[in-house]
């Protein structure tokens, strides 16, 4: 026998004092002193008591988190406050047999422990314990048969499980886990299932029991339907029709939420509340969905296909009838999770059907590929979404560039989830909102880690591939590298600015931004160069990589701890590709001085344009080109459109630079219209009187030189002048730069003198 369940319908009172996270006390006025002294705060004042609440411990909250979780999925009985006993032949409860949560329906019995530690902790009698409770399972399903016999043990599937948090689990853990078929969940997985209970209601009972009992047979669900079976390629295909409530209980969704670091076979989208609502009123209103879910048959036992007759050609579908193995997990969806999930816990769920087309035996990739055609057809795919789903679709890829934008897609998602990762919730994915901390895209962190030095340096014709220090040739290893190399590096800046970190996009912020991070990334990929001159650093295991590099993640965090507030403030406007190499290059510039021998390529040269000041002569320059360039212009079109003193700017001036020089002048509240014009405009203008102003101010030695090369020069002149104008940037011209600017002028000053 089983002591201490209960029916579901005699907890709700139970289920709201687990639901909170404090403890909720009732006390006289003359015991309030003592209470508090307990460390009880006060919750609201009664006329004749004082209500108190006082915080869970930390194992007592996730065993109130679990317990509520298997709650609102719906299981029938449930194990109440002090858990769940087995009884002995005399009806005794047996400490050693003791269940801290109990779970049960006609399908299920699902048994649960707990452990919680207050940091991360490594427990070397996990294993043994996994063992244990492995062991339980055979006397917990004889106790849940003899006491709530509803459907006998031999149909109702057993689970035992371990709810963990804090707990570093290791690869002998993990073995245990499998070994004694003990699921081994821990708080993102804890995180995630209530989120997706929030959505779906019970529903989320059959997701969790296909990770729970995956491949399980599932009670009384043998179903056998018509069907038509066809062939593309290599590629089997059925399509019929089923009800609802059978597909709930075998369909699976595989969600980059749920999605482990170091997992890739999770490519769904969570699914949204709000839609599944709207899809629900649309059942209700006897809407008809037009269109397919699409599924995936992983295994080919959990179907069998009986022909009964050939329509068409021998290459035409097959009509046939389709056995559906009744088993947890069976059916994975692709595409269609709102439309089959908004029928949970509707009426119509067991009247209804559903067209299919379910595809038997894909890889998690080709299925990945399913999805984006799929949506890319319905609706624009989100460019963060497309590179989270890289990790998936590239994993296999037989091209190793493709392999690697898997690696780096599930590397900057990991950076994400792992609690050791000083970028945890940090990272801006496809389906998050952005907050002040939540700011980092994983497309800037893709595109920074893209860059050659990490994975591939050189890739010639007829020469052996040279790969990077992150380089594995098992995609998987890879990932570990990577992730264990950005934690460590990205973690010796954090943790020498942690005010400055932790304030993300927040005023004062501004270094864990996309911007930041990059100029980090970067410098790491300048200390590998330097490095692998030593040595092929893709030969080191990767802790001694992270040794190797360890003095120079913190020389970078000193860096960045030595910077007065003015100097975070500017930092922190070095945007773009500009300002990323502007950073950099003060970082590197700290860090020539505390290795010696550091002295990476452009660095000497960019410390010597700043020391002679390239921008001040530079911007002296440019100023004398624009008075030249604007002189020369409207002496032409004064000359060429003679009619009246504005005929020259209406019949010289194309009509959008006349507006915008106008909305400038109403602007600043007046003002002559050739004070206001920039290069910009002046290209305009010499474009628009191509053949009056082309012997003047095109710079070629061909006669037949078209507008746009004609007139470049203007254009390099013009991304001169962003540098020099902008002096925050702390980027300079170099001397090579401020030579050819000096060219163009002395250019310019012969073609005017000889158009005089």
């Amino acid at each position: 026998m089983l002591n201490g369940i209960s029916p579901r319908h005699e907890l709700k009172a139970l289920s709201r004092r687990r639901a909170r996270p404090d403890i909720w006390l009732t006390v006289k006025p003359e015991l309030l002193e003592e209470r508090l002294s307990q460390g009880w705060e006060i919750r609201r004042r009664n006329r004749r008591s004082i209500s108190l609440k006082r915080p869970k411990d930390r194992d007592d909250l996730l065993r109130s988190r679990v317990w509520t979780l298997l709650y609102r999925m719906g299981f029938t009985h449930l194990s109440g406050d002090g858990g769940a006993s087995i009884l002995s032949k005399r009806g005794e409860p047996q400490e050693s047999d003791h269940i801290e949560i109990v779970a049960i329906d006609d399908e299920v019995a699902v048994a649960v422990e707990c452990r919680s530690f207050g940091d991360r902790h490594k427990d070397h009698r996990l294993p043994d314990r996994l063992a244990e409770i492995s062991s339980l399972r055979g006397k917990f399903a004889r106790a849940v048969a003899k006491g709530i016999p509803e459907g006998g043990s031999s149909s109702r599937n057993i689970a035992t499980i371990m709810f963990v948090e804090n707990l570093d689990r290791r690869d002998s853990d993990l073995q245990a886990a499998d070994k004694g078929s003990v699921p081994l969940f821990d708080l993102q997985d804890l995180e995630y299932y209530e989120d997706l209970v929030r959505h779906l209601g019970i529903a989320a009972r059959y997701q969790f029991l296909s990770e729970v009992l995956k491949g399980k047979r599932v009670k009384g669900l043998t179903l056998t339907i018509p069907a038509l079976r066809s062939r593309a390629g290599k590629l089997t295909s059925y399509t019929f029709s089923v009800r609802p409530d059978y597909l709930l209980k075998i369909a699976y969704i595989a969600h980059r939420a749920k999605g482990k670091p170091f997992d890739v076979d999770a490519y769904q989208r969570m699914i949204s509340k709000s839609r599944l609502k709207a899809i629900r009123e649309f059942i209700s209103d006897d809407g008809v969905f037009p269109t397919n879910i699409v599924l995936n048959i992983e295994e080919p036992r959990h179907i069998r296909f009986d022909q009964t007759s050939q329509l068409g050609d021998d290459g035409g579908p097959t009509l046939g009838w389709l056995t559906l193995a009744p088993v947890y997990g069976a059916a994975w969806v692709i595409d269609g999770q709102h439309r089959l999930f908004g029928y949970s816990g509707h009426p119509r769920a067991s009247t209804s059907y559903l067209n299919v087309l379910a595809f038997e035996g894909l890889s998690a990739s080709r299925q990945t590929e399913l999805f984006v055609e799929i949506n890319s057809e319905q609706r624009r795919v989100k460019r963060s979404l497309l590179v989270e789903l890289d990790a998936t679709l590239k994993w296999d890829d037989e091209d190793e560039d493709k392999r690697i934008h898997a690696v780096i897609s599930k590397a900057g998602m990991a950076l994400d989830n792992i609690p050791e990762s000083p970028l945890k919730d940090r990272v801006l994915l496809a389906d998050v909102r952005r907050t002040k901390r939540r700011c980092i895209s994983l497309t800037a962190l893709a595109g920074a880690l893209r860059r050659p030095g990490f994975f591939i340096v050189s890739r010639r014709v007829g020469q052996a591939t040279q790969y990077g220090p992150l380089w594995r040739d098992h995609p998987s290893d890879s990932l570990r590298r990577t992730v264990r190399v950005l934690v460590a590096w990205l973690g010796q800046v954090a943790s020498q600015v942690p005010d400055w970190w932790e304030l993300g996009s927040e005023e004062g912020g501004g270094l864990a931004m996309n911007d930041g991070v990059t100029v980090c990334i970067e410098i790491l990929r300048t200390v590998f160069d330097h490095l692998n001159e030593k040595g092929n650093l893709v030969l080191l295991d990767d802790e001694d990589l992270v040794r190797r590099v360890s003095p120079y993640g913190e020389a970078l965090g000193e860096h960045f701890a030595h910077m007065s507030f003015d100097e975070r403030a500017a930092f922190r406007r070095l945007r773009g590709v500009q300002g990323q190499t502007t950073g950099k290059m003060m970082a590197l510039e700290t860090l020539s001085r505390e290795f010696s021998k550091f002295n990476p390529e452009g660095l000497a040269d960019w410390i010597e344009r700043r020391k002679v000041n390239t921008n001040e002569r530079a911007r002296q320059i440019i100023d004398r080109i624009e008075r030249a360039i604007q002189g020369g212009i409207l002496e032409e079109l004064k000359a060429e459109f003679q009619a009246d003193d504005d005929d020259w700017w209406f019949s010289g001036v194309p009509k959008a630079v006349r507006k915008k020089i106008d909305d400038r002048i109403n602007d600043m509240g007046g003002g002559r219209r050739e004070e206001n014009f920039d290069l910009l405009h002046y290209e305009a203008i010499i474009h628009f009187q191509w053949q009056l102003f082309k012997p003047l101010f095109a710079y070629s030695d061909r006669q037949n030189v078209g507008k746009q090369k004609g007139t470049a020069w203007l254009r390099q002149i013009g991304d001169m002048r962003n540098k020099v104008m902008h002096p925050s940037r702390n980027d300079f011209l170099s001397l090579t730069e401020l030579q050819e600017l000096e060219s163009y002028e002395e250019w310019l000053a012969g073609q005017l003198k000889e158009g005089d």
